[in-house]
């Protein structure tokens, strides 16, 4: 996964850790998206000896998927690495399948096989150790969301606004993320008489938008 790439330094280092305690008969399916372009990461695992590259690029990013998973295929077929498999993952659905199953070896799917609808998201490594550190399409950094008194005047704030958590945020903002639970425990007791009020005073803020 993303994350256990990005608890080391480069991807190269995440594979030969992984190489180093795996039995030595499994196939090395290699994630190939993390950092840096998806060619060069999937070269530089083919040159390591992997067995298949793993394409994980979230939908929001994707751009012509068909072009990057055929951009992937040239290049390691003209650098000799023909045998190296391509594996997609990511949002997958049954669409994609029919339309790629010519150039892609297997499919990673998730979301796609529930029996309801579902919302695809991922919950992502933003800092290690206070070092802002990000996979490609995300912004690094500890963060704050703060809720506005109006409207962002920005296209896509939506009365809302994202700052590291060093940042000072617009006057009368409220900040939206709160420790509520640490180590299994809840921080503070809420009554449910707060409780009652909160949800009442959320409702009225959502009135609120809705007439703007």
């Amino acid at each position: 996964p993303h994350a256990y790439v990005l608890s080391f330094d480069t991807p190269e280092s995440a594979w030969a850790a992984y190489a180093e305690y795996a039995d030595p008969d499994l196939p090395r399916i290699m994630l190939c998206d993390t950092l840096s372009d998806e060619k060069a990461e999937a070269l530089a695992a083919a040159r390591i000896g992997c067995s298949a590259v793993r394409l994980d690029t979230p939908r929001s990013r994707r751009g012509d998927i068909r072009s990057i998973i055929g951009e992937v295929r040239w290049e390691l077929d003209t650098h000799g690495y023909k045998d190296v498999k391509i594996f997609l993952s990511g949002g997958v659905t049954a669409a994609d399948v029919a339309a790629l199953r010519d150039i892609v070896d297997s499919f990673g799917v998730g979301g796609a096989i529930a029996n309801a609808p579902v919302i695809d998201f991922s919950a992502d490594i933003v800092e290690k150790d206070g070092t802002p550190i990000a996979k490609r399409g995300r912004r690094s950094g500890r963060k704050q969301v703060w809720r506005l008194d109006t409207r962002g005047d920005a296209p896509g704030d939506a009365g809302r606004r994202v700052l590291l958590h060093t940042q000072t945020p617009p006057a009368g903002a409220a900040p939206l993320l709160v420790e509520q639970i640490r180590a299994g425990r809840p921080v503070a007791a809420v009554s449910t008489e707060e409780s009652r009020r909160r949800a009442a005073e959320e409702m009225r803020r959502m009135e609120e938008c809705r007439g703007h």
